[in-house]
């Protein structure tokens, strides 16, 4: 005991070393990564120093406390513009302005590695919700600034200095609640080259849709969720559209929409009432995948997926145009919120029914339903640029659903954005008034009142464009790049039973007068979307010619999965043959077509007509296909001849292809004999962009399968 008592002070001072070593190496990792955190690639989603245990309890952080903000009069006059009828975009948060920075407010902490922190925190008494203008927004390299509520739950950012706004400011997205944090990581040396001034705290008066406080959501209760199965053929479409705020205080809607160049570049399409200059632009806030988690709780959705700043690229006002704004986004959206960019129809197609898409009262995101055409009319007397919604069959819009899109629900496509009316659950048989696409599409006569300049870069003269997937080409899911795209769901190269050895061969029809070039790219069973390339370069196809490609699975053999080409223009056909060479030199098997999916809709449901089972002598097997990287969910149901239901079951998987073997003894079937039973395969949640799939009845003695393709109901 007593010669230890020496070595434990030692122990002690030895571990405090060691702590403080780890912090200023955590520091220093903290920083390097920020200083690779670009503007305009996907954000790095570092955590700031306080949740990483480098700083002090928040406690200890200086607080501004704000003076109460009556509330009355604001929602007054809210009341009234609401029953003017006036063409307004709804209001949630009033301006209090503030002279707010690190010289004059807040905390200062020294980091291990000697970095230094800066945190205050903001409190409005009575707020639903806060967020910020910074003025001045000018950061060294390896800085970054977060805002968060005080337990950390709700985080904002890093934003570094490439988030610097062409003002030299930076607004920042809502944080729920009537606190939040600034926390303002620089490193050593930093402080005296970082400019931060916070000039105004939007307080929120006005509930945002959750159920804060006991308050129910504003939204009406004859909304339907875009997660509820109505929204299950429109599933692309849905990740399009994004909640927007502007200077911090007012709600609309918006999407993304697709150009020729199909270069991904991330325009957002909106109502010139909504965004009404270039300062509104550079204010702009758009919120991704605020929806609903369950059908019918009209509830419930998060706001942490978003992202900050846009430049105004085209305007046209109601009061003598067609009202429209279309903004770049500062950033492309992260991968990780699954956006998609909607495409658009500008020839003035009367559609013979339409859905809506948008955030009512700046709600969850909503899907709304017109049997009925759309109606030309001069709403606001300067001409027909105008469509009208008589009544909605299902659903409605509200305040907040401005700028949205009414999209053709035979094409999918866009048709006009969304600037008032009367709709509403309390008034179902109110009109709705939409700016027609076509023309916002001549505008003015000039690239800046019109869109023809933005979304025909290229000058094609395409008066319609489908829809697109990031990085990819027409409607489906992004493999391979731009490019029209053919699945293959399923191919082989694998030793069968008896002998057998299976093949695929793939087959490029191009009957048109020029010249085509297609890439190939492979899926195994439990490989995610997109594959990989399958040959090392892209192969020509020369005009009124037929390619064969002889078992391209060869080198992985023994192999399974779907394939799929993309070939670089329109009018060439690809399908496949399995087949197998046996023994004494036959050649037998059978064809399976190509399935385009470019400009195809994702299904709500297929079935799969004919399919067997009996003990020893028949197995189906089941293929589900998909174009994304995401999951899905679908529901299998087996049915007999007469329609009974026999068994059903969800499967869940991430995988772009897979394929569930002997389905009726995985259903618990096995010991059944059923011949020209059907199954019913329906997408529940989440949807991707695209997906198929295929049954395989196989003879057990010969292992030959029989492919049964899917039939829309």
């Amino acid at each position: 005991m007593h010669s230890s008592s020496n070595v434990w002070p030692s122990r002690v001072a030895a571990c405090r070393e060691a702590l403080g070593r780890m912090a200023a190496f955590a520091t220093a990792l903290l920083v390097t990564a920020l200083a690779f955190a670009g503007g305009g690639g996907p954000r790095q989603r570092t955590l700031p120093p306080s949740a990483i245990g480098l700083a002090g309890p928040s406690a200890a952080v200086h607080q501004l406390r704000l003076p109460e903000v009556d509330t009355a009069p604001l929602l007054a006059q809210d009341l009234e513009l609401e029953r003017s009828g006036v063409v307004h975009r709804p209001r949630f948060a009033t301006p209090r302005r503030v002279a707010l920075g690190p010289a004059n407010a807040g905390s200062w902490e020294t980091l291990p590695d000697g970095s230094e922190l800066w945190r205050l925190r903001i409190a409005s008494p009575g707020a639903l919700s806060l967020n910020l203008h910074l003025e001045r927004f000018e950061l060294p390299p390896g800085a970054a600034l977060w805002v968060h509520d005080p337990d950390g739950a709700q985080l904002l950012g890093p934003y570094v200095a490439a988030d610097r706004n062409a003002e030299g400011g930076l607004w920042t997205p809502v944080v729920l609640g009537n606190e939040l944090v600034v926390e303002l990581l620089l490193p050593p040396g930093g402080r005296e080259r970082t400019e931060l001034e916070i000039g105004t705290v939007n307080h929120g008066y006005r509930v945002l849709g959750e159920r804060a406080g006991g308050a129910e959501p504003k939204q009406g209760p004859c909304n339907i969720d875009v997660i509820c199965p109505e929204g299950d053929p429109w599933r692309r479409q849905i990740r399009s559209v994004a909640r927007i705020s502007v200077i911090g205080a007012f709600w609309c809607t918006g999407q993304l929409v697709n150009n020729t160049a199909g270069d991904d570049t991330p325009y957002l399409l909106t109502a010139q009432h909504c965004v009404k200059s270039e300062a509104e632009a550079i204010s702009l806030v758009a919120y991704w995948n605020y929806e609903s988690p369950s059908c019918g709780l009209l509830a419930g959705g998060s706001p942490l997926d978003n992202q900050v700043g846009s430049t105004l690229i085209a305007t046209w006002p109601y009061q003598i145009g067609s009202d429209f704004s279309l903004v770049e986004l500062d950033h492309l959206p992260d991968e990780d919120f699954g956006v998609y960019y909607a495409g658009w129809d500008a020839t003035g197609t009367t559609p013979s029914s339409v859905v809506g898409i948008h955030h009512p009262s700046a709600d969850e995101k909503a899907i709304s339903f017109d049997n009925g055409p759309l109606i030309p009319v001069n709403h606001y007397g300067h001409g027909d640029h105008q469509w009208r919604v008589g009544a909605w069959d299902q659903g409605t819009t509200e305040g907040g659903s401005s700028g949205s899109c009414i999209f053709s629900a035979s094409s999918g496509l866009c048709v006009g954005t969304l600037t008032g009316g009367t709709a509403s659950c309390t008034n179902p048989t109110g009109y709705d008034i939409y700016g027609r696409f076509d023309v916002h599409w001549t505008g003015g006569g000039t690239p800046e009142t019109r869109l023809a300049d933005w979304l025909d870069p290229i000058g094609s003269g395409a008066r319609s464009l489908e829809g697109k997937e990031p990085g990819g080409g027409g409607g489906g899911g992004g493999g391979g790049g731009g490019g029209v795209l053919w699945l293959i769901p399923a191919a082989a190269s694998t030793p069968g039973a008896e002998g057998s050895n299976w093949k695929s061969e793939i087959v490029v029809v191009n009957p048109t007068a020029e010249l085509r070039s297609v890439t190939l790219h492979y899926v195994a069973q439990s490989m995610s979307w997109p594959g990989v390339p399958l040959l090392p370069a892209a192969v020509a196809v020369p005009a009124g010619q037929t390619l064969y490609l002889e078992d391209p699975l060869a080198s992985r053999n023994p192999t399974s999965g779907m394939l799929y080409a993309v070939v670089d223009g329109p009018g060439a056909l690809v399908s496949s043959r399995t087949y197998n060479l046996d023994p004494q030199g036959a050649s037998f098997g059978q064809g399976i077509p190509g399935v385009l999916v470019n400009g195809q809709t994702a299904p709500s449901s297929l079935l799969l007509p004919l399919v067997h089972s009996a003990p020893g002598r028949f197995r189906t097997n089941l293929g589900l296909v998909q174009t994304s990287a995401g999951s899905l969910t679908v529901r299998v149901s087996i049915h007999a001849p007469s329609g009974a239901l026999l068994a059903a079951r969800n499967f869940t998987g991430s995988a772009g292809f897979r394929q569930i073997n002997d389905l009726f003894e995985e259903l618990g079937l096995g010991s059944l004999s059923v011949e020209g039973a059907w199954i019913e395969v329906q997408l529940m949640s989440p949807a991707p962009a695209f997906w198929t799939c295929y049954a395989s009845v196989v003879d057990d003695r010969t292992n030959d399968p029989t492919y049964v393709l899917p039939v829309v109901p």
